[in-house]
């Protein structure tokens, strides 16, 4: 089974062979990390309700890792299948273009 769901955190198994097999190494843009030196990472993290479903995770070196959990970097996965990532201190919200303001004519 590679998709375990809230069953566990852990990546294990079918589940981390089949990431593996998938994402090869670390999968932060630039970083040419086999999966040997890599964990996996849930992009919607556990404590948020994250599942240990194979959509939802990625591997990340250990450096990478840190700049994740403690860097506050995000890492996101884009329609398309790519990674993006995005530093601490950028608002994405104050990058969009603003509509026009209500009651202005």
């Amino acid at each position: 089974m590679i998709d375990v769901g809230r069953t566990t955190r852990k990546i294990r198994g079918s589940t981390r062979r089949a990431l593996n097999v998938r994402d090869k190494g670390c999968r932060w843009p630039g970083c040419d990390r086999a999966a040997s030196y890599t964990s996996g990472h849930h992009l919607k993290h556990w404590i948020a309700g994250g599942s240990t479903d194979l959509s939802n995770l990625v591997l990340l070196c250990h450096r990478h890792h840190w700049m994740v959990h403690e860097g506050r970097w995000q890492i996101v996965r884009t329609e398309g299948g790519q990674y993006v990532t995005v530093p601490p201190r950028m608002d994405l919200f104050r990058q969009l273009p603003r509509g026009p303001d209500s009651g202005v004519a």
